[in-house]
């Protein structure tokens, strides 16, 4: 089914089976069996098929066919795939038997004599043939096709390989369809003597007949297998298992799943929300660090020969350990002005001595460095490469 831009329609959800929908399947059914049942019943004398076409094969054919036109149902279409291939399939089968007996003459064909049996027994021969052969396409062969895909639909068929399919199709055209032909000739009073006499050649011949019908329907049935998703009904195989979210069966996870919320259960108000499982959590790689560089390696850190910030004051000369100014720029600048927090120019000590009180720079000579510029003084010196002049006064 496409939408009028060519896009595919998604197919029905499934359902339950109802009476309503048992009951309707049901006729489809009734219908496919009784022209075999109907021939099984003249032969054993029960009733004619005179009759049995009259009264109960045609008005039921009538019903179903306007039931089809003026109220359609979507197994209609798996039930007309049915009956089509069962047709195909009488026909190749007919191809078999017909060689074998008007070229062969290996056994005879009753076919028309049937025929007779459904318009009356004083009507000819060929007035019998073409009646006889179109109760046998339309209702025998399609009878079959619509019982088996019927069949195969209910137990969920078309969900199984392509090989699964045509042994079920072939083993179902043996066992019912082929034993209960050979039991009714075996078993009914005038069954050899109105049909055919029970030989190992007719018996091999009708069994490979039959044998050609399930293999053609079985690959039909695989070839049309598409038209399954219109039929409304869960399969019976599906009834016996625990109900599941459709969207858990599909999904694949390639990493450990997180926990999952669990799938909201079914309201009678309306459709819920889907609820799509969480994304799985991903674990971050646990960096292993590297072993430390020893300490004369090319690649390690130089280690650090001073600390950063003020170092405290020493109380050793200034002339030995204390920084020597660059003479060609002038001495450096002295810390003799007003500040918040530093002491008064009157009170500067005289060369030689070291100044004491609340500055905590060194001194250098007359001079005394405040904190901030003795710290920065000291972190140049830290990051300097050895051998290298570079600092100065900015």
């Amino acid at each position: 089914m496409k939408t009028t831009d060519g896009a595919a329609l998604p197919a029905p959800p499934l359902t339950p089976v109802t009476r309503r929908g048992l009951l309707r399947v049901g006729l489809h059914v009734l219908l496919a069996a009784l022209p075999l049942l109907a021939i099984s019943a003249h032969v054993f004398g029960l009733i004619t098929m005179n009759w049995s076409a009259a009264l109960l094969v045609i008005p039921l054919a009538v019903t179903i066919l306007a039931l089809s036109l003026f109220d359609p149902h979507p197994e209609d279409r798996v039930i007309l795939h049915g009956f089509v291939w069962g047709i195909v399939a009488c026909a190749l089968y007919d191809v078999f038997r017909l060689d074998t007996v008007y070229m062969l003459g290996w056994w005879a064909d009753f076919i028309p004599t049937m025929g007779t049996w459904i318009i009356g027994d004083g009507s000819s021969t060929a007035a019998g043939a073409w009646v006889g052969y179109l109760w046998r396409y339309i209702g025998d062969g399609g009878g079959i096709g619509v019982t088996f895909f019927v069949g195969a639909a209910f137990l969920g068929l078309h969900r199984r390989p392509a090989g699964v399919v045509v042994a079920s199709a072939v083993a179902f055209a043996v066992f019912p369809v082929w034993s209960g032909l050979i039991a009714t000739v075996w078993l009914a009073p005038r069954g050899q003597r109105m049909m055919f006499p029970l030989t190992p050649t007719t018996l091999t011949l009708s069994l490979i007949g039959h044998l050609i019908f399930g293999l053609i329907m079985g690959l039909g049935f695989v070839r049309t297998r598409s038209a399954h998703r219109y039929w409304p009904w869960t399969p019976v195989v599906d009834w016996f298992v625990p109900a599941e979210p459709r969207a858990e069966r599909t999904l694949r996870v390639a990493h450990p799943a997180a926990a999952r919320t669990p799938a909201p259960r079914p309201s009678l108000s309306g459709p819920q929300p889907v609820v799509r499982a969480a994304a799985p959590a991903r674990e971050r790689p646990h960096v292993v660090p590297p072993p430390p560089l020893p300490s004369g390696h090319p690649s390690a850190p130089l280690p650090r020969q001073h600390p950063s910030g003020p170092l405290p004051v020493s109380t050793a000369s200034p002339a030995t350990t204390g920084p020597h100014p660059r003479t060609g720029s002038g001495p450096l600048p002295v810390a003799a002005a007003a500040r918040s927090d530093g002491p008064s120019t009157s009170s500067q000590p005289r060369p030689g001595q070291t100044r004491t009180g609340t500055s905590s720079g060194p001194s250098t000579g007359s001079t005394t460095l405040d904190p901030e510029t003795w710290a920065l003084w000291q972190r140049q010196l830290a990051t300097t490469v050895k051998g290298r002049r570079t600092h100065r006064w900015r």
